[in-house]
């Protein structure tokens, strides 16, 4: 009874192995899907999680609006958690207009990465989506997106510019942290939610006042009360900056690795 017991406890912790290394659904083309649905599915990661594999996408991916399996045509309507992370290969990807959102940590580390297409049916960005991609020197921000993770292009040292549409209504804490070689941050007018007043060349929290991201070339504006929590951590290159008499609060790390 005991050997039959220990085969059938052995035969669960097989079956278990199988699927943590095999947690997509299909692989179609060298791309790896998981269903959300019985019309949809997301890109996701070969295997259990980013770490499962290395390097499984390289080169240039780009990405279908639908895709068959077993004879079910499924839209493409998400880039899931960890999708492409430390993916050090991948150059460049596009992204289907199907896309509503990038999940968090989809690019993170992905150094090689040099070109992405961000279309404008994606809203939201999550957190950590293109940490540490130290290759890209552009992103295009797609006024459909409404909300951007925390640390979302934290560590992208190329980076030279980024533009925040007006549809953006929510910046997560230390989105552009680090971000050594901004030269220049813009929030485009109408934007309800944040401002770069004066051409201060940062980012603003209209509401509070509050200066949450700037860059070496950024000026602080007397209408700033306060300075947000790593607002200019990473600005390598910053030589002076004027803190007005209006700021009554310097948030932690605000100047932290400022070399």
């Amino acid at each position: 009874m005991k050997k039959h017991f220990f085969k059938s406890l052995l035969s669960i912790a097989c079956l278990l192995c199988s699927i943590a290394v095999y947690a997509h659904d299909f692989e179609v083309d060298g791309i790896y899907y998981n269903r959300l649905s019985s019309t949809e599915v997301e890109v996701t990661c070969q295997g259990a999680s980013g770490n499962s594999y290395s390097n499984e996408y390289t080169g240039t991916v780009v990405i279908p609006a639908t895709v068959t399996s077993s004879g079910t045509t499924y839209n493409v309507t998400s880039i899931g958690k960890q999708a492409f992370y430390r993916c050090s290969s991948l150059t460049s990807v596009t992204i289907p207009n199907s896309v509503s959102s990038i999940g968090k940590e989809a690019f993170r580390q992905c150094s090689g990465l040099i070109e992405i297409t961000i279309p404008n049916s994606v809203s939201s960005i999550d957190d950590y989506a293109f940490y540490g991609c130290t290759g890209l020197t552009e992103v295009t921000i797609p006024n459909s997106v409404t909300s951007i993770g925390s640390s979302a292009f934290g560590s992208c040292s190329g980076l030279t510019e980024i533009t925040i549409p007006g549809s953006v209504t929510s910046i997560g804490d230390y989105a552009f942290s680090h971000c050594s070689g901004l030269t220049k941050i813009r929030v485009e007018d109408g934007n309800e939610t944040y401002d770069s007043r004066e051409n201060c060349t940062a980012i603003v929290k209209t509401a509070t006042n509050t200066l949450i991201a700037g860059c070496k070339n950024s000026f602080i504006p007397n209408s700033v009360t306060s300075i947000g929590d790593q607002a200019f951590s990473g600005c390598a290159g910053l030589t002076e900056i004027t803190i007005p008499e209006s700021v009554t609060s310097i948030g932690e790390e605000a100047f932290t690795s400022c070399i």
